[in-house]
């Protein structure tokens, strides 16, 4: 069989793009048992849909669908393979949690529930040998307008899964700078995490599990990149790393081992490392480390569920400044019926903690969330219903709509101080200098130019222009709310 996977292009989104770890590792699945398998990232390059699929002739047509900012360039080529017969399926975060808005918005064949390795490998063996598709496990479609799902399928053991075949997508366009190494790739040593916060939706799409590859075979790809494209540091796109001291050993050591000497940055949660293990971890490679710390507020930590312990937030901080690890803790503003009193306490926390760089994000609602349904289901939020309405949608750049207590201007002006001050922060670790962030997020929005037509550049271009300027505008001129905020922009967060 004959599959081509593709991911689609996102529009007015200005972030930093990534190997498609999960096409990657289902393409790589599929090639191992025989199919001929083909890699469009249109967020790279956006080429002629049309002529790319009629050369390629696929049988079944594959399209993640991770964020509501993909489904223009989704539908576009979604009515592209239709035109040539190919049966086309859905898969990825969004589509996975809910099919019921897919469906009613375009005609697809199915949908792949949660990972797709197996389901995918099925799918098309099935296919080969005219079977029946609506008896594969980990599928779902739209029969009569009615959502109709087959059983559900567990989750694989991953450490049976293949080494990933990069040869399928062009590595160089994905490495980035980080810290001081210029050839940052992602990759990916596990799935799922263990906790449960209403506003993730872990829950929904992982059950909360947490599932790890096979080191050496990671290590092996690690190798491959390292020996073909000069990379020197790697990503990790782990929603969790490690969940405790012996897991985290057994990786450190085994990087080590090794003998590759590659560096490492993770996302991993307060309250599973002691200073110790962080100098342990820095011994192996590790420059940087994210922490999703969300609210300073033990009541709004309690009411999202975050579970970490909050009186280890500022000892965790200060155990990586101490043993040189760059943190990079992230809050959530604008959280449902969040005070003024409890952003209060997340921008003295973040004053206390002395992190090297502190993203704020706003809140947004998103299926799969327990906080979405509860919003849902009191009437306090009528989610977007088509796709048009998605793209309307202003969650990535304004708290709109605004669940909290808290005007949204103050949000906004919070939110904003801390990226501008990520912006012109003078070092980051490494060798970066003053302003290295935003020097890397232009070279970032700028490679996306690449690869795309003139009016795709044009609009990303003003687009990213104006969030650039608007985050520079309400970051330093209000200064009216930063003082009922207790920032002191003269002494607070001094460079």
């Amino acid at each position: 069989m004959r599959v081509l996977f593709i991911n689609p292009e996102t529009e007015r989104y200005a972030r930093q793009i990534a190997l498609p770890l999960g096409l990657l590792s289902i393409a790589t699945y599929l090639q191992v048992h025989g199919h001929t398998v083909k890699i469009l990232d249109r967020v790279i390059k956006a080429g002629n849909i049309k002529k790319e699929i009629e050369e390629f002739a696929p049988d079944f047509v594959g399209v993640s669908v991770i964020s509501m900012k993909s489904f223009y360039d989704a539908e576009k080529v979604t009515k592209a393979a239709k035109t040539f017969g190919a049966k086309v399926v859905w898969g990825g975060v969004f589509a996975s949690i809910d099919p019921d808005f897919i469906f009613s918005n375009i005609d697809i064949d199915f949908i792949s529930i949660g990972e797709g390795e197996e389901t995918w490998l099925e799918l098309v063996t099935t296919a080969e040998q005219g079977g029946c598709l609506k008896e594969i496990p980990g599928l779902c479609w739209s029969e009569n307008g009615e959502t109709q799902y087959s059983e559900g399928r567990p989750f694989m053991d991953l450490t049976t899964l293949p080494e990933l075949d990069f040869t399928l997508v062009d590595v160089p366009k994905y490495l980035t700078s980080q810290y001081g190494y210029k050839h940052t790739c992602h990759e990916y040593m596990a799935k799922g995490c263990v906790g449960n916060c209403s506003f993730c939706f872990n829950k929904k799409f992982h059950n909360c599990k947490y599932r790890m590859r096979d080191v050496d075979t990671f290590l092996r790809e690690v190798k491959y990149l390292m020996e073909h494209y000069g990379v020197d540091c790697i990503y990790f796109s782990d929603e969790l790393w490690c969940r405790n001291r012996e897991e985290m050993k057994y990786q450190c050591d085994a990087f080590r081992e090794s003998g590759l000497g590659f560096k490492w940055g993770v996302q991993t949660r307060i309250g599973i490392f002691d200073k110790e293990d962080l100098q342990y971890m820095k011994d192996s490679g590790c420059l940087w480390v994210d922490f999703g710390i969300e609210t300073g507020s033990r009541e709004m930590m309690k009411k999202i569920n975050k579970g970490i312990p909050y009186d280890g937030i500022e000892q965790t901080i200060k155990d990586c400044n101490d043993v040189g690890i760059v943190t990079l803790p992230s809050f959530i503003v604008g959280l449902p019926d969040e005070t003024r009193e409890n952003l209060y306490d997340s921008v003295q926390l973040a004053k206390r903690i002395n992190a090297t760089h502190m993203t704020f994000f706003f809140f947004m609602p998103s299926p799969g969330m327990k906080l979405f349904n509860e919003l849902v289901e009191s009437g306090r939020y009528d989610p977007p219903k088509t796709f048009r309405d998605y793209q309307r949608a202003k969650f990535f750049t304004a708290p709109s709509p605004n669940f909290s207590q808290i005007p949204s201007l103050e949000i906004k002006v919070i939110r904003d101080f801390f990226l501008w001050r990520a912006f012109s922060k003078q070092s980051f670790g490494g060798e970066a200098r003053k302003y290295e962030l935003a020097k890397k997020n232009i070279i970032d929005v700028l490679k996306q130019f690449q690869g795309h037509g003139i009016r795709f550049a044009l609009h990303h271009f003003f687009f990213s222009a104006y969030e650039f300027l608007s985050i520079f505008f309400y970051a330093n001129f209000f200064p009216g709310v930063l003082k009922r905020y207790g920032i002191d922009k003269k002494n607070d967060f001094r460079n």
